[in-house]
């Protein structure tokens, strides 16, 4: 079935401004509500950038395919489940730019997280009421998926377990990101969100020249962790340029926008972000907010910070 005539003309509108691969996702009443959150369970696509005409097309299928997703077996059997009705998954399909820089043929963003305004699980020195956020190289696909990713607290940045020792830190950490392939002849309308996504490995990030900004290197002979990738061994996603050295002030900004979410909804959040890092000289880097829900809890008391 065609999309309405003004929709399609709202989609050419956006794409003659847009430069970047768009990334096309809902937005319900569902996915925000407070008690039974919907979040995740409708799908998103990303489509590369590419001609206008071409990329028209492919917006134009996504949007579709969105909307069909809330009629696919898992958003109908969650639907049971919570008790609401399929006339309450009324939505919107909301159209973002991907955050990112292209890398031969693949597109990402240096890095993807998710935070939350309430840390169930505090270690250490950690408190609940601080947060915490899990952070991954590439699209943010990995940590949905709960693939491995770092978990810090933006409060105590510079502690995080799975960096405690070398082997932890070899073992605990990324091996492999995800990746939007920007060849429009790979991209196919298709019920499956990852037909046009790679999934690489370590080694082709340091082909890229983008594992400079979150990687360090294990020194074998010292049984070291050394920062950056100007040393010969090993690579170890780490993030310690952004969270021991504070080349990017990305603690800091999650701090501030937990608290502030967490306010506004008067509820725990979680929200999705991505940063990128490698701008032309001179040029700002880029933090992205993309989305923010709240998150179920009960019987726990915080404390506004």
């Amino acid at each position: 079935r065609p999309l309405p005539r003004w929709a399609y003309e709202d989609i050419k509108a956006f794409l003659s401004v847009s430069k970047k691969p768009i990334a096309i996702r809902s937005s319900s009443i569902l996915e925000d509500t407070y008690y039974q959150p919907f979040a995740g369970i409708f799908s998103t696509y990303m489509v590369p950038n590419t001609d206008k005409e071409r990329m028209v097309e492919m917006v134009t299928q996504a949007v579709k395919s969105v909307k069909a997703s809330a009629s696919f077996e898992g958003s109908k059997a969650y639907l049971g489940v919570t008790n609401h009705t399929i006339e309450e998954s009324r939505m919107a399909v909301i159209l973002q730019e991907v955050t990112g820089k292209l890398y031969n043929d693949v597109y990402y963003p240096n890095v993807s997280g998710v935070g939350r305004s309430i840390n169930f699980y505090p270690i250490g020195n950690e408190h609940p009421i601080e947060g915490i956020a899990n952070i991954a190289m590439g699209l943010g696909e990995i940590i949905v998926g709960g693939g491995q990713s770092l978990r810090f607290c933006p409060y105590h940045p510079k502690k995080v377990l799975q960096l405690s020792t070398p082997g932890s830190a070899q073992r605990d950490t990324q091996q492999h990101f995800f990746a939007l392939d920007m060849d429009p002849g790979n991209y196919k309308v298709s019920l499956s969100e990852d037909i046009n996504k790679k999934k690489l490995s370590i080694r082709n990030a340091e082909k890229h020249g983008s594992l400079k900004f979150v990687a360090s290197t294990y020194d074998l002979q010292n049984n070291t962790i050394r920062p950056g990738v100007m040393h010969e061994g090993i690579r170890v996603i780490t993030f310690d340029n952004i969270l021991k050295y504070n080349t990017f002030p990305l603690a800091e900004i999650l701090q501030e926008l937990l608290r502030v979410g967490q306010r506004e909804m008067r509820s725990p959040i979680e929200m999705e972000f991505a940063v990128n890092l490698d701008v032309p000289a001179g040029e700002p880097k880029e933090f992205s907010f993309l989305q923010i829900r709240p998150v179920v809890e009960s019987n726990i008391s915080l404390t506004k910070l």
